[in-house]
């Protein structure tokens, strides 16, 4: 595999941490609060411009993935894992459902900002706020779980990264699945980060491992070649 695939693969495994947290932490709009407080909040257009941060960086992790989901097919293509098929038809989710928890994070941003309509009620708003919770912490978060095992296990089967990027997999998501059905996953967030920037060290490190074995099947058919070409 050309080295550069590698390096485009270990950048967008990274960039897939950094946009997953920047997707919570651009915005945090305020839990508890009365309608006037909540009105209040939603009425400040910098918190407004935060959520279309917040659904921009989401599509970014929607688009990450998918590169990333392209890579992990390309490296088993000569070893087949069903768990790595699993892996990446839970990676087509993620970019599926991410897209559309970008949407919804940036819808009332977008509406106000850019398509300049009013602002909606404070129970629209409710609205729209349960369903990007659900969006993330419930259904983002149950698919980019199963990502993470199903690619854990392929790697510790097949051997086509380290194995040390494997088990670290299954130790991150293993709680994020079990906090997505106490109804808490947006909360295991940080561990789906750790695990993304893991992978990408995995990555980059096995291009340097690929080119090193390269080289060494190289010189050591050189001199056959020399041989079978002396009269």
């Amino acid at each position: 595999m050309n080295p550069s695939q590698h390096r485009v693969a270990a950048i967008a495994a990274a960039l897939v941490g950094v946009c997953l947290f920047w997707t919570v932490a651009a915005i945090d709009v305020p839990h508890g609060a009365s309608d006037a407080e909540l009105l209040a909040w939603w009425q400040v257009s910098g918190n407004r411009w935060s959520g279309v941060w917040s659904g921009m960086a989401a599509i970014g992790v929607a688009v990450t993935v998918a590169v990333l989901r392209h890579h992990l097919g390309t490296v088993v293509a000569a070893r087949d894992s069903a768990w790595m098929a699993f892996g990446r038809s839970m990676a087509s989710a993620v970019a599926a459902l991410w897209l559309v928890t970008g949407a919804v994070r940036a819808c009332v941003g977008r509406l106000v900002e850019v398509v300049h309509e009013p602002l909606p009620g404070p129970d629209v708003l409710r609205a729209i706020t349960a369903v990007n919770y659900a969006l993330l912490g419930l259904s983002g978060m149950a698919v980019l779980g199963l990502m993470i095992l199903g690619v854990s296990v392929a790697v510790l089967r097949t051997g086509v990264l380290a194995r040390w990027v494997g088990w670290l997999g299954i130790g991150c998501a293993t709680p994020v699945l079990a906090a997505t059905l106490a109804q808490y996953g947006a909360y295991t967030t940080l561990l789906a980060i750790v695990w993304f920037l893991g992978l990408a060290v995995a990555i980059w490190r096995s291009q340097s491992v690929t080119s090193a074995t390269v080289a060494s099947s190289a010189a050591s058919s050189a001199p056959a070649s020399t041989v079978s070409a002396t009269p």
